[in-house]
């Protein structure tokens, strides 16, 4: 059984994306604005895990200054908000298995935006490399 929970895993997890699939291009052919249906996700998502993240890592939650709120803001809005964005138009102007390969640009584009503040998030200093773990 030990062996078989990670299939399990992703069996699931690809379940939950085709019931996105289907809710989101449903909501699109009733004429939701895609916009919108991203603002919702992303609301929805923050209202049923911040709760979570803060009961688990209350106790280690680090300073936060402005200039990481910002770079969390950044990497928010430009990684997962836009590639939500992308997927949603792509779903309301062609079909769902195009907005579904729209998708796979949100891990090129988190990967990019990581690099670009990998310092800040791994505990190394600003122009200097991170420390080894």
């Amino acid at each position: 059984m030990a062996l078989s929970k990670p299939y399990l895993v992703v069996f699931l997890i690809q379940t939950l994306y085709t019931g996105m699939f289907l809710l989101s291009k449903a909501a699109f052919n009733v004429g939701m604005n895609n916009f919108i249906f991203t603002f919702y996700r992303q609301a929805l998502a923050t209202i049923f895990l911040a709760p979570v993240a803060i009961f688990l890592e209350r106790k280690n939650i680090p300073p936060l200054s402005f200039k990481k709120l910002v770079q969390i803001f950044a990497m928010s809005l430009f990684g997962i908000t836009l590639s939500l964005d992308l997927y949603g138009i792509g779903l309301t102007y062609t079909s769902a298995s195009m907005g579904a390969a729209t998708t796979n640009c949100l891990p090129v584009i988190t990967f990019f935006l990581a690099v670009l503040v990998r310092p800040v998030f791994e505990g190394g200093r600003e122009g200097q490399p991170p420390r080894a773990p």
